[in-house]
């Protein structure tokens, strides 16, 4: 697993480290084998994004928009690709995904949601993926 996060998002270390712990939380429960690559940047044109997200079938590897949204949104993003990862992984993507509707999004949107609740649930300190700032001193792990 690879996490790049874009540096002019100004996510200080803490908030890093939750998304990198969310990022393998989601490989664990969706599940996700293999390596794999996360971006999560401040470019759309340069990453081939026109929305807010994108998963590249075939390559294992999501990108994220992440510039001026709440941190939650950004965290559903992830899950939502990595489902489409997983549905890769288990060869359920055989052609174009639609854009809205359908098997393979409605699965998407609703393991997200999932996600994040799980995770935000399953240690304390987690449920900060909620809040603007998160505050030093957290426990997150």
């Amino acid at each position: 697993m690879k996490v790049y996060i874009s540096k002019n998002l100004d996510y200080n270390q803490q908030k890093q480290d939750l998304m990198s712990r969310f990022v393998m939380f989601c490989a664990d429960n969706l599940p996700i084998e293999g390596d794999f690559e996360v971006y999560v940047v401040t470019d759309r044109p340069s990453h081939s994004i026109t929305t807010t997200a994108v998963y590249e079938v075939g390559n294992n590897c999501c990108r994220i928009y992440g510039k001026n949204r709440a941190f939650v949104d950004v965290l559903r993003s992830i899950a939502h690709e990595m489902t489409h990862m997983m549905q890769d992984e288990m060869g359920l993507i055989t052609g174009p995904i639609r854009d809205a509707g359908g098997f393979h999004e409605d699965q998407a949107n609703a393991r997200a949601g999932e996600m994040i609740k799980l995770f935000a649930k399953s240690k304390e300190g987690r449920r900060a993926i909620y809040e603007s700032k998160i505050k030093l001193g957290l426990n997150i792990f």
